[in-house]
């Protein structure tokens, strides 16, 4: 009985512990670019390689950011205004396997400032306004099937951001596997002291 219950009570941990390592990975904007290139790294436990990355700028309006067509090697979506094929607020980078410790590094996005969205109007030659990224968010996607986003702060363009990719908020029910396994543990460990 008292190996079954040790059984039971590991395998909760384990389970509880398994449903927390999920990914992590550190973010750096370069503000001598404009945030048009950066790195994440990938600060995940060995086995959690990231496996897409989308920077996204977000609800379009007038005065917000918005990536205007260049040499980014990443997927373009969301044009400005629908139509516009020259500007566009969300850039994804699929396909990766960047591996626990390694970097992801990216560059040749372009940023201008929506004027208006109808019609579809970017000034390419103003810089943003200090509200201009405030809707603007980084989300990773990790290969044990989590993912985390960040906004970035509501600052200039030329100004280094540093964003923080946390491990997912576990399920209600890892927490349910981790109360039960720890209060096995206790309860066995309570008993045995009676025992003796």
């Amino acid at each position: 009985m008292k190996k079954h219950l040790l059984a039971t009570a590991a395998l909760a941990l384990l389970a509880s512990n398994a449903a927390l390592a999920a990914g992590t990975a550190s973010i750096h904007l370069n503000g001598s670019d404009f945030i048009q290139s950066g790195t994440v790294t990938n600060t995940s436990a060995a086995g959690i390689n990231i496996t897409k990355i989308v920077y996204d700028l977000g609800t379009q309006a007038a005065g917000i950011a918005v990536w205007e067509l260049f040499n980014s090697t990443g997927t373009h979506s969301n044009f400005l205004g629908g139509s516009s094929l020259t500007h566009y607020s969300t850039e994804t980078f699929a396909g990766l396997s960047t591996a626990s410790g390694s970097t992801f590094s990216f560059a040749g996005l372009d940023i201008d400032l929506i004027v208006t969205v109808i019609p579809p109007v970017a000034d390419s030659l103003t810089l943003g306004l200090p509200s201009s990224l405030a809707n603007a968010s980084m989300t990773v996607f990790f290969s044990d099937g989590s993912s985390g986003s960040a906004s970035l702060v509501k600052q200039l363009w030329q100004v280094d951001q540093d964003l923080r990719i946390g491990a997912a908020v576990p399920e209600p029910g890892t927490y349910a596997l981790m109360g039960m396994g720890l209060g096995i543990v206790g309860w066995l460990a309570r008993r045995r002291k009676t025992m003796a």
